[in-house]
């Protein structure tokens, strides 16, 4: 029995959860502070945009090479998604503008930007030269070698997959076992309530919102340096949105977000691998390319009115501008 299209398909799956956990606990930290963040799929444009430039940059100009001019690409595109972050903290904290107005602006003006700075970057406007550096992938000892083609799934896999796996401990740890957790889950639920006692609750919103651009970007420029290899334009695809349909019905968990990242991940893969499998392929060609939509719209449907987002998420707070 040959299942390698299957494992194929699996690999690809960790390649996208990889995209959405990322991207989704970006979401989780803003949300959790009650800061509304629907211009995930904006960061993750900046990312995608300013990590490719800055592996080419860092690995062909300054001569670093492998591994460490993609792992400062990487960098770079994660620290531009969290300094335009700081313009939808700014706005939504400080200035106290509608969270969902601001995150369609940072949406909106992320596309226009990266045409922009593409045409700095690389003297043309809507993508990079292909064929650019990138990590070295690792197969996972033992499982690669699994029989009937299933070792495929742990093949060839970009060591950013592993980080993403684990980021599930340091993220849990931090937001339910350290005081800052505490502080910042408290300001999502009751901002008025947290500074009463003392805490300022303005410094741990922008930490949060800085967080989500810093994460939102990485998931960007691993999308270009290590998935597709150059900068294209559109080449998000919607995933932004997608990454924060996980995080609703993750009920803005990070142990149940791996959960829903993994299950939008092969939903990606689906139309990529599986479109010649039995079933599947009777379907139309063009409903085949529809579903990781449809699975996220069905997976929002049948889950939304379970879920409580944070209290006071989207709600502003009188005091933010200087607490």
């Amino acid at each position: 029995m040959d299942l390698t299209d299957l494992g194929a398909a699996i690999g690809i799956a960790f390649t996208y959860f990889t995209i959405i956990y990322l991207t989704g606990l970006g979401g989780l930290f803003s949300e959790r502070s009650g800061i509304v963040n629907i211009g995930l799929e904006g960061l993750m444009i900046i990312g995608t945009v300013t990590g490719s430039f800055g592996t080419y940059y860092f690995t062909t100009e300054l001569g670093l090479g492998l591994p460490w001019g993609p792992v400062m690409g990487l960098a770079f595109g994660a620290v531009s998604g969290m300094l335009f972050a700081g313009v939808h903290a700014l706005a939504t904290i400080t200035f106290r503008v509608d969270h969902i107005v601001s995150g369609v602006v940072i949406n909106l003006v992320a596309v226009g930007l990266a045409r922009f700075l593409s045409q700095i970057f690389f003297g043309q406007a809507t993508q990079s030269d292909p064929g650019q550096p990138h990590l070295d992938t690792v197969d996972v000892p033992l499982l690669s070698d699994l029989p009937w083609g299933l070792g495929r799934a742990f093949e060839n896999l970009s060591p950013v997959v592993f980080v993403a796996v684990l980021m599930v401990f340091p993220v849990t740890f931090a937001l339910y076992r350290t005081r800052w957790g505490l502080r910042l889950r408290s300001t999502g639920e009751n901002p008025e309530a947290t500074r009463s006692l003392g805490v300022r609750v303005a410094p741990l919103r922008y930490q949060a919102v800085l967080m989500s651009g810093l994460l939102a970007g990485l998931s960007g420029a691993f999308l270009s340096v290590e998935v597709q290899y150059n900068w294209r334009e559109g080449q998000t695809l919607g995933l932004g949105f997608i990454a924060l349909a996980a995080l609703i019905l993750s009920n803005w968990n990070p142990v149940r977000l791996m959960g829903a990242a993994a299950l939008f991940g092969f939903a990606q893969a689906v139309p990529l691998r599986l479109s010649d499998a039995p079933i599947i392929n009777l379907l139309p060609p063009q409903f085949i390319r529809m579903t990781p939509y449809i699975v996220t719209i069905v997976a929002i449907a049948g889950f939304v009115g379970r879920v409580r987002p944070p209290a006071a998420a989207g709600r502003a707070y009188e005091g933010a501008g200087g607490t």
